[in-house]
């Protein structure tokens, strides 16, 4: 669930030079805490499209949607729940249901 130490310093190196939109794509919960922070903006996908991910960031289309499932701050948060209770991690770093939507 937690993301190389190799791949995080390399996403904080290019936050730290350059303003920086990351875009994380999920597949299921990941631990996302040590370099959400440094980006400007942070954006999970589910599948789209590099042109659907273009537009939203273009303003063309509106962002919406809200995640299905807590995003754990730690992997020790993930320990400490219980895998058949959902909703179970200690102070996620982004809770179920947490999502953008521009008011038209």
């Amino acid at each position: 669930m937690e993301f190389p130490a190799e791949e995080v310093e390399r996403i904080r190196t290019i936050c730290q030079t350059v303003p920086t939109v990351v875009d994380v794509y999920l597949d299921r919960s990941a631990i996302i805490t040590s370099f959400a922070e440094a980006a400007d903006s942070l954006v999970v996908n589910f599948g789209a499209s590099a042109d659907a991910f273009v537009q939203i960031l273009s303003g063309e289309a509106e962002p919406i949607g809200t995640l299905p499932f807590d995003l754990p701050s730690s992997m020790a948060a993930v320990e400490a729940s219980r895998p058949d209770v959902p909703f179970d991690t200690t102070d996620p770093l982004f809770s179920f249901g947490y999502g953008l939507r521009w008011q038209s």
